[in-house]
């Protein structure tokens, strides 16, 4: 006989890689052999995981086609089974999947697509927090404005590509024109995320803007974030982009350095 917690691991192999041999010695036929149980239950699963992560990458089902799609869940499932009993987490890593799966070929978009759809469902659930408003800034004026670290919203999430992304989304949602044909060398997409009181929506921002976002939501300092924006475009303007963030609501926390007893001697 199986202590439980075996039984519970034996059970889940068997979901997961159909090695179901010992644990079929201890399943009662009753009418149905303890394969066949166990079939109902894998195929549950199978379907069960194919079906949420259609949910969370509809574009990528419908430019892949369906089958394709089932294919490719079954072997992203295969190689990267969920540790989470939530299925809204199954497909944290699925761009990373089909980078290893696409690179190099025609299909090499795929991944940068997939990491919208998951910015999209993450900031679909994202923690809800009070954004910062202009006058934050002037309460902090004392301090030293290059050392200010700001927190991006969590309901903001940043994604980047070689392809124009945006148009790929757009083109592939269900009232969109199917005849659509778009060139994937027509444009880099630099995109925040973000969640607005009735909808999703995706803000495209300068190379530069980007790459200060980025730096910020790193946890550097403003001078360091217009450091990384300035080697993106030198003519990166730190004033107009803050302007633009703030107005977007993509802030809701700010520290300001504290003192120390030289500041107060000098």
């Amino acid at each position: 006989m199986l202590a439980l917690r075996d039984l519970q691991m034996c059970f889940t192999g068997a979901l997961l890689d159909g090695a179901g041999e010992r644990l079929q010695r201890a399943i009662v036929a009753d009418g149905l052999a303890p394969n066949e149980r166990l079939g109902i239950y894998r195929n549950n699963v199978r379907e069960g995981f194919i079906k949420a992560l259609a949910i969370g990458f509809p574009v990528i089902e419908r430019l892949v086609g369906t089958d394709y799609f089932r294919q490719l869940a079954l072997e992203f499932q295969d190689k990267r089974p969920s540790r989470s009993g939530d299925l809204q987490h199954i497909g944290r890593t699925f761009a990373a999947f089909l980078q290893l799966r696409f690179q190099g070929t025609e299909y090499a978009y795929l991944p940068d697509v997939a990491d919208l759809e998951w910015a999209y469902q993450e900031a679909l659930v994202a923690a809800d927090r009070e954004p910062l408003t202009p006058d934050v800034f002037g309460i902090a004026a004392s301090a030293s404005l290059e050392s200010l670290r700001l927190e991006l919203h969590p309901a903001c999430l940043l994604v980047q590509s070689e392809f124009p992304i945006t148009r790929i989304w757009f083109a592939n949602q269900p009232d969109a024109d199917s005849s659509e044909v778009i060139d994937l060398a027509c444009g880099a997409d630099h995109v925040v995320v973000r969640r607005t009181a009735t909808d999703i929506e995706f803000v495209r921002l300068s190379p530069g803007e980007f790459a200060a976002l980025e730096s910020l939501a790193g946890g550097e300092t403003l001078a360091d974030a217009f450091e990384s924006a300035h080697e993106a475009d030198p003519h990166f303007d730190l004033a107009a982009a803050l302007c633009r963030f703030v107005t977007l609501q993509l802030f809701v926390g700010l520290r300001v350095p504290a003192e120390t007893p030289e500041d107060h001697r000098s």
